[in-house]
């Protein structure tokens, strides 16, 4: 049998961190927060892929901005991110997230741009701003990537080095960190925007 993997190119991939009060946070049981200076660490992921194509079935190819909701947590010594929620508004890649990846799928109106970020539907709104580019920045090493409300399923994903740049944000609206997370982000002032990232993804596993 054919083993599902994901490729494409992200026409662009921004990175936004930020922290929350660690009491806010109920995490499945064998995971413990990977903090910074006492609080939660968190990060938006979002991206625009292009033509992403699935090993095995050969007509899919999508196109589609995608936001991930990632909590920086430890299993056992293992760095990890804990995928809390996956906004997705193309029916098609909506259901392979769910069906394939095991995300929390939430069908909401999302926008990834050069300037602009947006999440928008039912369990509310987050509206970010891209300015100006500042000079060039390294990335952190890998983490484990774990999803499903027990976060007992492991996706594997792979990264390139495809160069990132430190840009100044404005996060404009932001209902969505409470739904979603359970307290106010507070988010940081910049984030790691990349162009051309080739998007490594697998089907996810216990």
């Amino acid at each position: 049998m054919t083993e599902r993997r994901f490729h494409g190119r992200e026409r662009i991939t921004i990175e936004l961190d930020g922290t929350l009060s660690a009491a806010a946070l109920a995490l499945p049981a064998g995971l413990e927060l990977d903090p910074i200076d006492g609080r939660a660490r968190v990060s938006l992921f979002a991206f625009d892929v292009e033509k992403l194509r699935i090993t095995g079935i050969p007509l899919a190819r999508w196109s589609y901005p995608e936001i991930l909701w990632r909590v920086a947590v430890r299993r056992g010594s293992e760095p990890a991110w804990w995928i809390v929620a996956c906004d997705l508004e193309a029916r098609g890649p909506r259901w392979a997230a769910k069906r394939y990846v095991r995300y929390e799928v939430r069908a909401h109106a999302v926008e990834v741009t050069e300037r602009r970020v947006g999440s928008r539907g039912n369990a509310g709104d987050f509206v970010m701003i891209l300015d100006e580019e500042i000079e060039p920045v390294q990335l952190e090493p890998n983490r484990l990537l774990l999803v499903g409300a027990d976060a007992s399923w492991q996706v594997p994903w792979g990264d390139d080095d495809t160069p990132a740049t430190r840009t100044s944000v404005l996060v404009e609206t932001d209902s969505l960190s409470v739904t979603t997370l359970g307290a106010p982000v507070l988010w940081a002032g910049d984030a790691r925007v990349r162009r051309g990232r080739q998007h490594r993804c697998g089907v996810a596993h216990r």
